[in-house]
């Protein structure tokens, strides 16, 4: 892939957060790769600063996921569990296996 498609997507890469009654939803659009891993970090951070009782990440939307979002969430679920607030990731589909070129 050419820099220009991965910045492209990128770009395309977003993440929404609501909040209802102490519970913070973040649904996630787009590829989760190396480069919009550190975006997806920042924003389950500022969710889990929000103090919630518990925090749900939705996949529905996620197109393309690698190891890069694995240490985010990983550390979103420490960091809630730490203040005391549930993790749930939603939505999530059977991983897709890409064979090494050859």
């Amino acid at each position: 892939m050419s820099d220009d498609a991965r910045i492209r997507r990128a770009a395309e890469f977003r993440t929404d957060m609501h909040t209802t009654h102490g519970e913070a939803v973040v649904t996630i659009t787009g590829e989760i790769d190396l480069m919009t891993g550190p975006i997806l970090r920042a924003a389950l951070e500022e969710a889990v600063a929000g103090r919630p009782h518990h925090l749900e990440v939705d996949f529905a939307h996620v197109t393309f996921r690698d190891c890069a979002g694995l240490t985010a969430l990983l550390r979103a679920r420490a960091a809630a569990r730490q203040a005391g607030a549930s993790f749930t990731l939603v939505h999530v589909d059977a991983p897709t296996v890409i064979p090494p070129a050859g």
